[in-house]
């Protein structure tokens, strides 16, 4: 990717800042798996059955989400900030008042979120798929893992960088190098009546085929990004949960 160019800044706000790139889809983090041994109890297999699914989750996330976070010239490495925000600052007075509800610009604000919504870092509210684990990540980038590791669901924002669709046509230049990316779309769409971007695809990670899914648009000087990727052979269950989600997503 090009380097980045200058961005608007956000206004203050006591949120975690928002990493300076508009996030696109690919590449699992190289952490081999943990090797389980023979379980004393079942409390202590569950516990190395559960290490393990981490284990190649994180691998599979680092083929799959840095190639959207390529697009950045300053990432951040660091991890397990968790979300703490409900109040922004007044620029005027210096004090907190009640973050507005959510909104999307051009439509009227909702009456509220649905419920099990919960905020992340005071830039967007879902609902999160249930039994999932949960791992917060810099910035305004949270993941959520199947038991089984077969699925992950990723929630992203970050400040807005122009075309999104250019932006992840570049960017497939260089995912297509991977093994076994092939892609099933990448093209302009809606979601809820505003331009977004869809990019899906196949690809190979950690010697194991992933479908990837990811939805992007821009709102309110801001990238939203919501990603999925999973076993092709687990589709008809892995598809709905992250359809499920996408239906809650809530720019802030």
């Amino acid at each position: 990717m090009p380097p980045p160019t200058s961005t608007p800044e956000l206004p203050p706000t006591t949120a975690p800042a928002l990493p300076d790139d508009a996030e696109l889809p690919t590449r699992p983090r190289p952490a081999p798996p943990a090797a389980p041994r023979p379980p004393r109890r079942d409390h202590r297999r569950a516990g190395l059955l559960a290490a393990t699914a981490l284990a190649v989750t994180a691998a599979v996330a680092a083929v799959v989400v840095p190639a959207m976070n390529d697009a950045s010239g300053d990432k951040d490495d660091k991890h397990g900030r968790s979300d703490r925000t409900s109040a922004s600052v007044s620029p005027s007075t210096g004090a907190p008042v009640p973050t507005p509800g959510p909104t999307v610009a051009g439509t009227s604000r909702p009456p509220g979120l649905p419920p099990g919504a919960r905020t992340e870092a005071g830039v967007f509210a879902w609902v999160p798929p249930e039994g999932f684990s949960r791992e917060v990540h810099a910035g305004a980038e949270v993941h959520y893992t199947s038991p089984d590791a077969r699925q992950e669901i990723v929630g992203k924002a970050s400040l807005a960088r122009g075309d999104l669709l250019e932006q992840w046509r570049k960017k497939e230049r260089s995912t297509a190098e991977g093994p076994g990316y092939e892609r099933i779309r990448l093209a302009e769409t809606e979601f809820r009546g505003r331009p977004a971007v869809v990019w899906e695809y196949t690809v190979i990670a950690q010697e194991l085929p992933w479908h990837v899914r990811s939805l992007g648009f821009d709102a309110g000087g801001k990238s939203y990004q919501l990603t999925t990727w999973y076993h092709p052979d687990i589709e008809d269950r892995a598809r709905p949960v992250y359809e499920k989600v996408e239906k809650t997503f809530t720019p802030l």
